[in-house]
C-alpha cells in the first residue's frame, strides 16, 4: 500500500469517526469527536497544501496552487546556480585537485591492473595504426618530401660529419682494424712481386752509382749494408708487422695518432670544393636524374610493417617503455611534480573554458522535462514524505483537538 493510499484511509478514518462520535454526549464521547473532527480539518489541510504543490485542489482551486508547474524555469535556474555555485565553482575544483597527488594515483592504477591494460589498449592503437596504413602513399609522400627538400640539407658536410662521428664509435674501431689488416695481408705479397724486386734494385743501383762514385770506403760500406731486394723487403714486412701491431692497439699512441690523422684528413677532404661538386653531382644523379627511391621506400615499410619479428620487438619496446616509465614515476619526485603541474594545468583549462557550457548543458537537459513530467519526477521522488506529512497532519491534529478540548472542559468546571 502507497503512502498516498495510507494517507487517504487516515483521513477517510478521521472523517468516519468525528461522524461516529458526533451524538455522544459523554466526556470520553466528545474527547473522541473533538479529536476526529482536528485530525479531520488537519489531513484535509495539509492534504491541501501537499496537493497544492503538484497541482490544483479539487480540479479547480488556483489561487497560490500549482507551486512546482508554474515556477519550474525559476527553479530550475536556481537549481543550476546552486550547481554553478557550491558543486562546479571552477576555484572550489582546482583547490581540490590540488590535495591529490595525482601522479601517484596514476602509478596505484598502473600496479592494480592498469598497466597491463594500457599496454593492450597501446598495442591495439598502434596494430590499427600499422594495419590502416596506406604504405605506397606514405612511401611516395616521403620520398616527394625528400626530394623536394634536398637543398635544405648540406649532405656534403653530413657525409663528413657522419665520418668525423664514425670514426669514434665501436664499430668505426673495427673498420679501422679492418683496413689495417687488409693492409698487413695485401702489402707482403705485393713486395714479392718481380716487378717490386725489379724496382727495388734499380733504384738501389742508381742511389748506389750516386753515393759511392769513385771511392772504394763508400762502395764498401754501401756492400755492408745489404741493400738487396730480398732483405729490404724482410726489414719492411718487419717493420710492418711491429707498426700494424701498435696500430691495432686501443691504448697506444700510434692509434691515437691514426684515428687523429684520420679526423684531420676528413676535414681537409669535407673543404675541397671537388669534394663538394662531387657530391653536388652525386645528389643530382640521385635525387632528380635517374633514381627514383619512391618503391624502394614502399617495399620497405612494408616490409618492416608485416614482418613478425618487427612487431615482436615492437611490442616488447612498448612494454618496456611503460614499465621503465611507471617505475621511474613511482620514484622520481621532479616527474611526479611535473606531471602534477600538467594534469592541473589542463584540468584547470578544461573546468575554466567549459564550465558555463557544463551549466548550460544542465539547465538545457533540466528543461527538457515538461511542467508534467518535471512535477512526476518530484513527486516520485519525496512524494512519499510528502504523504507522511498529511498522516502527521491528521495525528498532531488529533492530538491538539483532544488537548483543547480537555482544557476547555477544565475551565467550564473551575468557573462554574
Amino acid at each position: 500500500m502507497s503512502k498516498k493510499t495510507q494517507a487517504t484511509l487516515v483521513l477517510v478514518i478521521m472523517f468516519l469517526g468525528f461522524i461516529a462520535t458526533y451524538k455522544l454526549d459523554s466526556f470520553w464521547g466528545l474527547l473522541l469527536n473533538h479529536g476526529f473532527l482536528a485530525a479531520l480539518i488537519g489531513g484535509l489541510a495539509d492534504w491541501f497544501a501537499v496537493t497544492a504543490l503538484f497541482r490544483k485542489p479539487l480540479g479547480f482551486i488556483s489561487y497560490r496552487t500549482e507551486i512546482l508547474p508554474r515556477n519550474r524555469e525559476r527553479i530550475m535556474d536556481e537549481i543550476v546556480k546552486f550547481i554553478g555555485r557550491d558543486l562546479l565553482n571552477p576555484e572550489y575544483i582546482i583547490n581540490n585537485i590540488k590535495n591529490y597527488n595525482m601522479a601517484m594515483m596514476v602509478v596505484e592504477y598502473a600496479q592494480k591492473g592498469g598497466k597491463e591494460k594500457a599496454k593492450v589498449a597501446l598495442k591495439e592503437l598502434v596494430m590499427q595504426v600499422i594495419n590502416s596504413l596506406d604504405t605506397r602513399k606514405v612511401g611516395y609522400s616521403l620520398a616527394s618530401a625528400l626530394k623536394s627538400r634536398r637543398k635544405n640539407f648540406n649532405i656534403a658536410r653530413i657525409i663528413i660529419q657522419f665520418l668525423l662521428d664514425f670514426i669514434k664509435t665501436p664499430a668505426g674501431d673495427k673498420c679501422i682494424d679492418y683496413i689495417i689488416k687488409m693492409v698487413r695481408a695485401t702489402v707482403p705479397e705485393l713486395l714479392v712481386k718481380d716487378f717490386m724486386h725489379k724496382l727495388i734494385d734499380d733504384n738501389v743501383s742508381i742511389i748506389k752509382e750516386k753515393y759511392i762514385k769513385d771511392s772504394q770506403k763508400r762502395s764498401f760500406m754501401f756492400e755492408m749494408m745489404d741493400l738487396s731486394s730480398e732483405n729490404l723487403t724482410q726489414k719492411l714486412n718487419k717493420k710492418l708487422d711491429e707498426y700494424t701491431n701498435l696500430l691495432l692497439d686501443y691504448d697506444s699512441k700510434e692509434r691515437e695518432h691514426l684515428k687523429t690523422l684520420l679526423a684531420e684528413k676528413i676535414e681537409i677532404l669535407g673543404s675541397r670544393n671537388g669534394y663538394k661538386q662531387k657530391v653536388a653531382q652525386l645528389e643530382h644523379y640521385f635525387f632528380v636524374k635517374n633514381f627514383d627511391f619512391s618503391d624502394n621506400l614502399v617495399s620497405l615499410i612494408d616490409n618492416f610493417c608485416q614482418n613478425s619479428e618487427n612487431r615482436e620487438q615492437l611490442w616488447k619496446q612498448i612494454e618496456d617503455y611503460i614499465d621503465n616509465l611507471i617505475a621511474k614515476l613511482a620514484v622520481d619526485n621532479e616527474m611526479q611534480a611535473k606531471l602534477n603541474k600538467f594534469f592541473i594545468n589542463t584540468i584547470t583549462k578544461i573546468i575554466q573554458n567549459n564550465s558555463q557550457w557544463g551549466l548550460d548543458y544542465i539547465k538545457d537537459e533540466l528543461m527538457k522535462y515538461s511542467q508534467q513530467e518535471f512535477v512526476d519526477l518530484v513527486e516520485k521522488r519525496v512524494g512519499d514524505d510528502l504523504q507522511m506529512i498529511r498522516i502527521n497532519g491528521s495525528v498532531v491534529g488529533a492530538i491538539a483537538g483532544m488537548g483543547l478540548y480537555v482544557i476547555s472542559f477544565v475551565v467550564e468546571r473551575m468557573c462554574g
